[in-house]
C-alpha cells in the first residue's frame, strides 16, 4: 500500500518543481515542455540527494550549429570523424553494424536516395551531431548500453541515425547522428526542454544499471561557469587565436540577485524538511544547507565585499550532513 503523501510532501513537490524543473521566476501559465516532473515525494527526496551529494552530471549536447556547414557534406565528413574513417564501428536504430570506410559510404548512399532531400551543402541542420558523455572513470560499457537505450525509446524507429562510443578519450562519450527529418517527414526542432528531457532520459539509463549520475539545471546548482564550445577548446588547444571573445564585465551582485529565487526555493525546501518528524528529512536540510555555501555563485558572493547574501543566513546553521559526497564532477550541458 503505497505511503500518504502529508502536507510537508505537498510543499516540497512545489518547490522541488520550480528548482528542478521551471524557471524560478514569475509564474506563468503551464508550458507544453517534454520534461517530466517528479510525482512522487519518494522521487523528489532521491533527486535531492543525488543533487546534495554531487553526483556526477551527465553532458548532453548539439555539436553541430546553426547557419554553419550542414548537408550532406557534412554528413559525410562527420561520419568520417565518428568512425574514425572506417576504423570504429557504428551502430544504426536496428541494431545493424556499420564497419569500413566502403559500408559508411553505402549509409551515405542510401540516406541520399531515401527521399530525403538532403542537398550536398546547406545552411539548415539535416543532421544533430549528439554528444553524450561522462566523466573519466565511468563504466564504458554501460554509457555505450545507456545510450543505445536513450535513443531507441527518445527516437524510436521513426528516425534514421547511427551511433558510436569512443574510448581514445578520458570522458566515456557516444556520438550520435540523428537525421532532422524523419521516416514521416515531420523535422526535428529540439529546443531547450528536449536536451533536458534528453539528459533525464540519458541519467536514468544510466542509473538502471547502477552508474551515478545526475541531470540537473546549472541554475539548480548555482554554477554560472560556461562551459566552452567544442571548437573553441580544439583551437585553444592548437594554440590559436581566438577572436571576438571580450571578457564580460562581472557584477558579482547582479550574477547573485540572479540567482536569489533559486535559493530562496532551495531555503523553502530545506526549511520543510528540517521541520520534519523524519530524521532522513532532518539530515537532508543540513545537506541542503552545506550544499547551498559551496555553490559557486554564494562562494563568490560571500568572497564580495559588495554583495548583500543575507538570504544565506535563513537556511539551517549546521552544514554537515548525513549525506556523502561523491568525488566525480561532470560536465554540463550547453544551452
Amino acid at each position: 500500500m503505497p505511503k500518504q503523501m502529508t502536507n510537508a510532501d505537498g510543499l516540497l513537490l512545489q518547490w522541488g518543481d520550480r528548482l528542478f524543473y521551471e524557471p524560478v521566476r514569475a509564474r506563468k501559465a503551464a508550458r507544453a515542455s517534454g520534461a517530466a516532473r517528479i510525482s512522487r515525494p519518494e522521487a523528489l527526496r532521491a533527486q535531492i540527494a543525488r543533487t546534495v551529494q554531487r553526483v556526477p552530471e551527465v553532458m548532453v549536447k548539439i555539436t553541430n550549429r546553426k547557419g554553419t556547414r550542414n548537408g550532406m557534406g557534412a554528413i559525410r565528413a562527420h561520419l568520417d570523424y565518428i568512425s574514425r574513417n572506417g576504423q570504429v564501428e557504428l551502430e544504426d536504430q536496428e541494431g545493424n553494424l556499420i564497419s569500413g570506410r566502403l559500408e559508411v559510404r553505402d549509409l551515405v548512399q542510401m540516406w541520399c536516395s531515401a527521399g530525403r532531400g538532403i542537398e550536398e551543402t546547406s545552411t539548415r541542420r539535416e543532421a544533430f551531431n549528439v554528444m553524450l558523455s561522462m566523466p573519466p572513470g565511468t563504466d564504458r560499457v554501460a554509457v555505450k548500453d545507456a545510450a543505445r537505450a536513450f535513443a531507441r525509446e527518445e527516437f524510436g524507429e521513426q528516425r534514421d541515425y547511427v551511433f558510436t562510443a569512443h574510448d581514445d578519450e578520458a570522458h566515456p562519450h557516444v556520438h550520435i547522428v540523428l537525421l532532422a527529418r524523419g521516416r514521416n517527414g515531420r523535422r526535428l526542432n529540439p529546443r531547450k526542454a528536449d536536451l533536458q528531457r534528453w539528459r533525464e532520459r540519458f541519467a536514468q539509463e544510466l542509473r538502471d544499471r547502477r552508474v551515478e549520475a545526475n541531470a540537473t539545471p546549472r541554475r539548480t546548482r548555482g554554477v554560472t561557469r560556461q562551459y566552452e564550445r567544442q571548437a573553441t577548446k580544439h583551437m585553444r588547444g592548437r594554440g590559436a587565436e581566438i577572436r571576438g571573445q571580450a571578457t564580460p564585465r562581472y557584477d558579482p551582485q547582479g550574477e547573485f540577485d540572479l540567482y536569489l529565487p533559486t535559493l530562496s526555493a532551495w531555503r523553502a525546501m530545506s526549511t520543510v524538511l528540517a521541520e520534519s518528524f523524519d530524521e532522513d528529512d532532518r539530515r537532508m536540510a543540513k545537506g541542503i544547507a552545506g550544499f547551498v555555501r559551496q555553490m559557486p555563485v554564494v562562494k563568490a558572493s560571500l568572497e564580495s565585499k559588495n554583495v548583500n547574501a543575507t538570504l544565506i543566513a535563513g537556511l539551517p546553521k549546521t552544514p554537515q550532513s548525513g549525506i556523502q559526497s561523491s568525488k566525480k564532477n561532470g560536465p554540463d550541458i550547453e544551452p
